[in-house]
């Protein structure tokens, strides 16, 4: 059976972090689409012209909060799963409650990140 194409968006300002991400999806899922936005402004751009199942987000971005695009996930009645990747440890409680589906620290946690993506969606 053919797997389900999915789309994914990773928001994350570090550029080699966004890559790392990125490139690691590729090889657990077959992705239709993933995109790396380093801007809150971007993700929500992205996000009212495309529907995504799975994003990445960091929340400490050069112009907001992570927190802002979980609120308008919310506002919008998107519900892709969030994965919330960041080293604000102190705000995992806030984003679980805006609804992120788990919190990750980013210094330590990437393999567990990458793992949670690859059983997030089932493969026919």
């Amino acid at each position: 059976m053919k797997h389900p194409q999915k789309n994914m968006l990773i928001v994350e300002d570090n550029p080699l972090i966004g890559e790392k991400i990125l490139n690691a999806s590729k090889r657990v899922l077959p992705f239709k689409n993933i995109r790396l936005t380093p801007t809150l402004h971007e993700a929500i751009s992205y996000l009212k012209e495309t529907d995504v199942d799975i994003v990445t987000l960091d929340l400490s971005l050069p112009d907001g909060n992570g927190i802002e695009l979980l609120k308008w996930f919310k506002e919008n009645n998107k519900l892709p799963k969030v994965y919330v990747s960041s080293t604000s440890r102190e705000l995992k409680r806030t984003c679980l409650r805006y609804g992120a589906q788990d919190f990750f620290d980013k210094s330590s946690d990437f393999e567990k990140l990458i793992n949670t993506i690859s059983n997030t969606l089932p493969i026919d």
